[in-house]
């Protein structure tokens, strides 16, 4: 299994696998691969015969992007819950290939480490005296850290205080992560205050179908410049294709200007799937 530019994954088999990752990583195998450089090896494993592994192959293709993830990271328990969510499949800690057990060999279990983005601002609310804002992303299969970061000037930082469900944080100071579930519509929004009040909903499609989503308290914590968070649920992130890194920024002064990595044309939206703009690197190669 590969992992490609934009955040997929390629499901292949050979007998020679040196010589076909290589030709893979070199761009060399027209169609996907040469297309969506660069890839890198993130899982393997070997078979009795060419058709247990055309076997193997077709199963990983019908896998949900998490289960994959999980196979990665060799989370046996993490797959046959996902499994028994589809269709209450058996719970072995293995897949089966025609009566043979395999168990998977982890290529790199750890996919983002030290992400960054540069946001900027709506041109319609530029901020009077902010000169960047930066997100730095750091996630594994299950937690997850974001450190948002504002320079040139001081936001509005409510005061600190309980780890609190709140909602319409966005009326101030706020800093937000948007995830897409699947191409079908569904996302997640977390909303961050500096105070350490936070937000998720849940949508079926855009604006649509909003409800909240149940998740254990993330820690905010205030830095000099802005606020780290922390949570447990890096896995949702691992297992999207998109995601959004946004924040509403009110100055001491009473400005307020509507930051992302991407805007759609027209009034802010930090639901338009333009601000949906992030997707998991490859990974380093080990």
């Amino acid at each position: 299994m590969l992992h490609c530019n934009g955040g997929y994954f390629y499901v292949g088999h050979t007998d020679d696998i040196d010589r076909r990752i290589g030709e893979h990583k070199s761009g060399l195998i027209p169609g996907f691969t040469a297309d969506h450089q660069p890839v890198e090896l993130v899982w393997s494993d070997q078979f009795e015969n060419r058709d247990d592994a055309k076997a193997a192959e077709r199963k990983l293709k019908g896998w949900s992007r998490a289960k994959k993830l999980a196979l990665i990271r060799g989370d046996w328990e993490r797959i046959s819950a996902l499994a028994k969510k589809k269709d209450s499949a058996s719970t072995s800690s293995a897949w089966t290939v025609e009566g043979q057990d395999f168990v998977s060999q982890s290529a790199h279990p750890e996919l983002v480490e030290g992400l960054s983005f540069s946001l900027v601002p709506h041109p319609d609310t530029p901020g009077s005296e902010i000169e960047q804002l930066t997100a730095h992303l750091n996630i594994s299969a299950t937690e997850f850290e974001i450190r948002f970061e504002v320079f040139g000037a001081i936001p509005k930082m409510p005061a600190a205080g309980p780890a609190v469900r709140t909602d319409e944080l966005w009326r101030t100071t706020c800093f937000e992560l948007f995830v897409s579930l699947n191409r079908d519509g569904p996302y997640l929004e977390f909303n961050f205050a500096p105070g350490g009040k936070w937000a998720a909903y849940r949508f079926d499609q855009y604006r649509e179908g909003q409800v909240d989503w149940e998740a254990e308290a993330p820690v905010i914590e205030p830095i000099e410049n802005g606020i780290r968070v922390t949570g447990q649920f890096g896995m949702v992130i691992c297992g999207s294709e998109k995601f959004g890194l946004s924040a509403v920024i009110e100055e001491t002064d009473g400005t307020k200007s509507y930051w992302a990595i991407a805007h759609q044309p027209g009034a802010p939206d930090f639901h338009s799937p333009t601000c949906f703009a992030a997707t998991l690197p490859p990974p380093e190669a080990t």
